[in-house]
């Protein structure tokens, strides 16, 4: 709108007397306004008394009337608010590009548009009128806030508790939310989280916002750049979205987050607390169920829910890649042992019988949850990965394993063989850990280990070893029975020595007598 200067004011003060400067200065009007109206007026032969009885728009009428039609507001074209209001939820939309776009029709019609400070001022206006939020600061497809959960689970295997830590990934306009058990927080868990993530909601926003954990941000300072995790920093590349660390100890720059992962704690952790799970798939699926409940739950303070919300939302995330991010750990030059097996993170994984012996890589993908052995380039071996609870499982193809005809240097007759020239006990333990193993190659290893025990200790010790592992324990293997021998010397050690007449050592020590000295010269062959 055009600028209404106070007419009737300046005529009143010129009237008393003020000079033109002393005007501009008082009532803080630019001289130029005040000599034009003075110039005007004079042109006119307006005197203050004159006017003295008109209304400030009368006076304006007289001074400027090819100005006065324009200060009323329908002489504008006005803006829409309301569709404004709603296109600023779309990505890149400002307040600018929609004041641009509607000058421009606006001309284009003949008619006059608004500034764009008035612009700015009415649609604020009109937030505040309809109550709507002052600024619109969440975007559908723009960010997602990611983070760990600051309460964990427990997991019962083999009678052993293990945490299990809960990743958050929350969307930050819809709140669409996505929960994923982890038993660590390892760079390669947090990777694969975020994959998953990204799969969860079929497409990939614009920015991911994290805390400043070290799987993700390896430097944070407070002046100069800031450094990412080289590994997250290619994930981000991948899907396009860039890495957005929050401020150092500002956990509102990521509030969407902070919200879910205290949610998790009343709406999954408590909710599940009366259950023990032992099975780790038997727990991520109990939480599964309960994200998908989480967010189809309706908000309790606006309408619709989180899933409804992620409906209008989805069409703005950008389309994912064809293939995802690979999350992989490798791991080279890991020996084939003689039973066809590698031994990889405490589990065994079976390879072609022609590379024992031989050093192969072995490749822990993430994505797929697969064990791969290569040989340069060359495919050896597929495995589902074992949980990082399992401890000393197989996972052997039969197809790996060398026919008996041709596996001359170990096998179980020759095994059990040795077994037997130690002792009855040692024989017995041999056979329980083949008896345990679904392929008899499965059960080389740790039966070789338990007789290399005899050449370590003695077979003596071995067999009385085996003895009392095999009243404790139903298939003792090499650690039980190591143990028990170094228990075992532990006790002999702490027995008093004995001489050779098989009386009991002074501490003061042992003292030769005369006739060893005396016999010295002829057991040295005459010399002293």
């Amino acid at each position: 709108m055009i600028r209404k200067v106070n007419v009737k004011l300046i005529l009143e003060l010129r009237d008393k007397g003020l000079s033109r400067t002393e005007i501009a200065a008082s009532r803080h009007i630019s001289r130029r306004l005040v000599n034009e109206v003075c110039t005007i007026a004079q042109q006119q032969n307006l005197s203050y008394r004159d006017v003295i009885t008109k209304s400030e728009d009368e006076v304006y009428k007289l001074i400027y009337p090819h100005k006065y039609e324009y200060l009323n507001d329908d002489f504008y074209a006005k803006p829409d608010y309301r569709e404004i209001h709603s296109e600023l939820r779309r990505v890149g939309v400002t307040l600018k590009l929609l004041w641009q776009e509607y000058a421009a029709k606006t001309r284009k019609e003949n008619k006059i548009p608004v500034k764009y400070t008035k612009f700015c001022t009415d649609y604020g206006n009109y937030v505040e009128e309809h109550e709507f939020t002052s600024h619109i600061v969440r975007k559908p497809g723009v960010s997602c806030e990611v983070d760990w959960a600051g309460k964990t689970m427990s997991l019962y295997d083999h009678g052993k508790e293990h945490k299990v830590y809960l990743f958050v990934g929350v969307l930050s306009y819809s709140r669409y939310t996505y929960i994923e058990p982890c038993l660590d927080m390892k760079m390669n868990t947090w990777l694969k989280c975020n994959v998953n993530m990204l799969n969860f909601f079929k497409g990939a926003p614009l920015q991911i916002i994290c805390d400043n954990l070290k799987t993700g941000v390896t430097k944070h300072p407070r002046e100069g750049d800031i450094i990412l995790n080289t590994e997250y920093e290619r994930l981000g590349n991948h899907y396009h979205a860039a890495i957005m660390p929050a401020r150092v100890k500002k956990p509102k720059d990521k509030p969407n987050a902070e919200n879910a992962a205290g949610d998790c704690c009343t709406f999954i952790i408590a909710r599940l607390r009366n259950r023990t799970f032992s099975n780790f798939n038997e727990l991520c699926m109990a939480v599964t169920i309960k994200n998908a409940e989480y967010n189809d739950r309706p908000f309790s303070k606006a309408d619709g829910s989180r899933l409804e919300m992620f409906r209008q939302e989805q069409e703005f995330l950008q389309s994912l890649p064809a293939f995802a991010f690979d999350v992989s750990q490798w791991r080279y030059k890991v020996k084939v042992a003689p039973n066809s097996h590698i031994a990889y993170k405490k589990n065994f994984y079976s390879c072609p019988h022609s590379y024992i012996g031989h050093d192969v890589s072995v490749c822990e993908s993430f994505n797929d949850n697969m064990v791969r052995i290569y040989d340069r380039d060359i495919l050896l071996a597929s495995h589902p990965r074992f949980p990082e609870t399992s401890v000393n499982r197989y996972s052997t193809h039969a197809e790996d394993l060398p026919k008996q005809s041709h596996y001359v240097e170990f096998d179980k007759e020759r095994i059990e063989k040795w077994a037997k020239s130690i002792g009855n006990n040692t024989a017995q333990v041999i056979k329980r850990i083949f008896s345990s193993c679904d392929f008899e190659q499965q059960g080389y290893n740790p039966c070789l280990s338990v007789l290399r025990l005899s050449s370590k200790y003695g077979k003596s010790e071995l067999e009385r070893a085996c003895e009392i592992a095999l009243g404790k324990i139903s298939t003792p293997r090499y650690k039980h029975i190591n143990a028990i021998i170094l228990e075992q010397q532990g006790k002999d050690s702490a027995a008093p020595l004995a001489n050779f007449d098989g009386k009991p050592l002074q501490h003061e020590g042992y003292l030769r007598g005369a006739d060893y000295y005396a016999n010295l010269k002829q057991r040295s062959g005459g010399k002293a």
